[in-house]
């Protein structure tokens, strides 16, 4: 029978890996640095040399990657978003000032709908860089399932907030989304933490 990880030790080994993840600069590095890192970590005796005692070398990995690299990535992801206020979106990208009228919450990013004074209504929708569908398909589908947004036949204008968390993102790849997206007239605001 394998033992158990008790949940004191699954946040002791998070908390390591999430500060050897921020020294090593996990969110900004290439994809054969990652691997390397994830190498670090198996061998690492505060992360696999405690991890080792519950299971075997393959899922050390796994469980590494998928659960707690990827809570690391949604949670950095999140705090980039939260420093994006709607309001000053709105009001940098359309020159309209706004209020808030609904605001959703996903597991890490949400979706907000604003008014502005002279009454178009707006739909901002957070995500990140490498998954803007996933962004956008948000929007649409809270204006799909909400048909009261669309007023005298006019559709939300829609802006996605899209996290910047890998640095190696350029400039010319940031244009090309955005020329992506201005091509069914949705906006996009790039926001780095």
């Amino acid at each position: 029978m394998s033992k158990v990880l008790i949940p004191e030790k699954k946040a002791k080994i998070k908390r390591a890996i999430f500060k050897k993840a921020d020294t090593f600069g996990y969110a900004s590095c290439a994809r054969n640095d990652s691997g390397r890192f994830m190498d670090e970590l198996v061998e690492d005796p505060e992360v696999g040399g405690v991890l080792k005692e519950y299971m075997s070398k393959e899922k050390i990995r796994t469980y590494i990657k998928d659960g707690v690299l990827n809570a690391y990535t949604k949670e950095l992801t999140k705090k980039v978003l939260a420093s994006a206020s709607p309001f000053e979106t709105i009001q940098q990208i359309y020159s309209v000032p706004s209020s808030i009228i609904q605001k959703s919450q996903s597991k890490s990013m949400g979706v907000s709908v604003s008014r502005s004074d002279d009454g178009r209504i707006f739909v901002i929708s957070g995500g990140t860089v490498l998954k803007w569908e996933t962004a956008l398909r948000k929007a649409l589908d809270l204006i799909a399932r909400q048909p009261g947004l669309i007023v005298n036949g006019t559709t939300p204008s829609i802006c996605l907030h899209l996290a910047v968390i890998n640095q190696n993102i350029t400039d010319g790849e940031k244009k090309h989304i955005a020329a992506a997206l201005e091509a069914i007239f949705v906006k996009a605001r790039f926001c780095a933490g």
